[in-house]
């Protein structure tokens, strides 16, 4: 490990004169304010798309790198005692076909996180294995082992990790069978999104791996196909702050009828810790979301009304 130089405390965060604001369009003096006056409720640490694997470097990707980048990532999240930690997909890059020997060597790591950790469904996650075999490596503190799709409660915000590693006709992404191009929330999943948001008026945060925040009817390769309709479900309840995503490793943010889509940038792009990618979310109660970027993770504060 190298030294502590890096870690970009929350107090440098809020002096920062380039801190970003997103929504509505306030002065980062406003923002500012409005934390300052603002108390936590809840603090987390999110990561997304470490694809580890025990193979060479393949283009930007840096597959080995990631035990090293996780393990700097989780020592931060302990050191800031973050209430729990979230991987957003793609922990593993899914050889030697058939094994769990690569998950369990990256989960081991995500694992020294000293408090409840989970995890979101990525593509890469089955690439050579079944969703079930996934499953009964990792563990999702208190959350049945069996559940891909699932919510909990942490300091009064709930929380929604969806799975949409499922074809167009319904069956579920196993051992590679599947095409990452084809990604879909499915019909039964959707009355459980909407009964779940129903069933809750806490202030609410969605993780999933691939993208919804697509344009109206618009097409790309790293959104969900029946993203639309998710989102429709979604602005049904205002409740909902922000949308935490993965899978496109370069990232982005996008506000669509009020609600923020974040994307963090990928852990296994690019050599060296410096290039490593993870954040800290802090939800107010005010309902101000800040986002504190690590690396080459972007910084962001969210307004929301």
């Amino acid at each position: 490990m190298g030294s502590n130089k890096w870690v970009i405390t929350r107090r440098d965060f809020l002096k920062a004169s380039g801190i970003a604001t997103l929504g509505l369009c306030f002065t980062s003096g406003f923002v500012r304010a409005n934390i300052r006056n603002s108390s936590i409720k809840c603090r987390f640490g999110i990561v997304t798309d470490p694809h580890y694997a025990n193979i060479e470097t393949r283009g930007t990707r840096y597959y080995r790198q990631s035990i090293e980048k996780m393990s700097e990532c989780v020592d931060l999240m302990n050191q800031e005692r973050v209430d729990f930690m979230i991987e957003l997909g793609d922990l593993t890059n899914g050889t030697p076909s058939g094994s769990t020997e690569h998950l369990k060597k990256i989960e081991e790591i995500y694992s020294k996180f000293n408090g409840s950790r989970y995890h979101v469904l990525g593509n890469h996650d089955l690439d050579s294995l079944s969703k079930n075999q996934f499953q009964s490596v990792v563990e999702n503190t208190g959350i049945n082992r069996n559940a891909t799709y699932y919510s909990f409660d942490r300091k009064a915000i709930h929380f929604i990790v969806l799975d949409a590693n499922f074809t167009s006709d319904g069956t579920p992404y196993d051992s590679g069978n599947y095409h990452w191009t084809d990604t879909n929330i499915i019909d039964e999943q959707i009355d459980w999104l909407t009964e779940n948001l129903e069933q809750s008026s806490l202030p609410t945060v969605i993780f999933i791996h691939q993208l919804l925040d697509s344009g109206d009817d618009s097409k790309s390769d790293y959104y969900v196909n029946n993203a639309t309709e998710v989102r429709k479900v979604l602005e049904k309840h205002t409740q909902v702050l922000t949308v935490f995503q993965g899978h496109q490793h370069i990232g982005q943010h996008n506000i669509i009828n009020n609600i923020h889509y974040y994307t963090l940038k990928a852990m296994v792009e690019g050599s060296g810790e410096d290039n490593s990618s993870y954040a800290i979310v802090e939800i107010f109660d005010n309902r101000t979301v800040s986002i504190t970027g690590y690396r080459k993770a972007d910084s962001l504060v969210i307004s929301n009304k």
